[in-house]
């Protein structure tokens, strides 16, 4: 069997086991196709980013952060790389590095909502509300039906008391999702300290009677 055959065979068995759930296999697959001599940059990086993928799914997040880090070194505009480093930090609440390496993401890839709307939510962690409603703003240009970043950005102007645009972006994640009993409950707190005690009645109501319906959906 030639090398690109055997490459190819590594590949399929690499993918297969990862998509079983074979993890342990997969990362043997994938780490046994990084020694193979001569291996481009484009597969080094594909391999590397596939065992973050997985060391994350495991919880190995140093190991994660060592191959995304080394997907980087690979193949330096790989956004999807980035990402992953960002959200690895932000999960460990290491928020300054995690808005480094979403910014670098979007540098490559302006395009991905999801890294802006992730960008808005360390912004919001670290108290800076006006970046945060910014980056979700740049989420919902890009997919005008983000309802998470349509809700965060809505939660965002419920702070700073900017009241009519907090309920134009909380009524619409409503729109979106009927069920999203959190939009319901967050509006409904706004209208009762504008003084719209009857609207606040409702939409807290509401938001009792999805809330249970989804604890009892999860429950039986």
């Amino acid at each position: 069997m030639d090398n690109e055959n055997k490459l190819s065979e590594i590949m399929v068995d690499a993918y297969a086991h990862q998509k079983n759930g074979d993890l342990s296999f997969a990362i043997q697959s994938w780490n046994d196709l990084l020694k193979f001599e001569g291996i481009n940059k484009e597969l080094q990086a594909s391999a590397y980013l596939n065992l973050g993928n997985i060391h994350q799914q495991q919880g190995n997040h140093d190991l994660a952060f060592e191959s995304m880090s080394s997907a980087i070194n690979a193949n330096p505009n790989s956004s999807e790389a980035y990402f992953c480093l960002a959200y690895i930090e932000q999960e460990k609440g290491s928020l300054g590095s995690a808005i480094v390496f979403f910014e670098k993401a979007l540098e490559i890839n302006p395009s991905d909502s999801g890294a802006y709307n992730n960008l808005g939510n360390c912004y919001d962690l670290t108290g800076d509300t006006d970046r945060a409603i910014n980056s979700y703003s740049m989420a919902i240009s890009i997919d005008d039906e983000y309802i998470s970043a349509i809700y965060n950005r809505g939660n965002c102007y419920a702070k700073l008391g900017n009241n009519e645009s907090a309920l134009k972006d909380l009524s619409r994640a409503i729109e979106l999702d009927e069920n999203f009993y959190q939009a319901y409950y967050n509006r409904g707190t706004m209208l009762s300290r504008m003084g719209k005690l009857k609207e606040s009645d409702q939409d807290l109501g509401k938001a009792k009677d999805l809330a249970q319906k989804e604890l009892n959906s999860k429950t039986h």
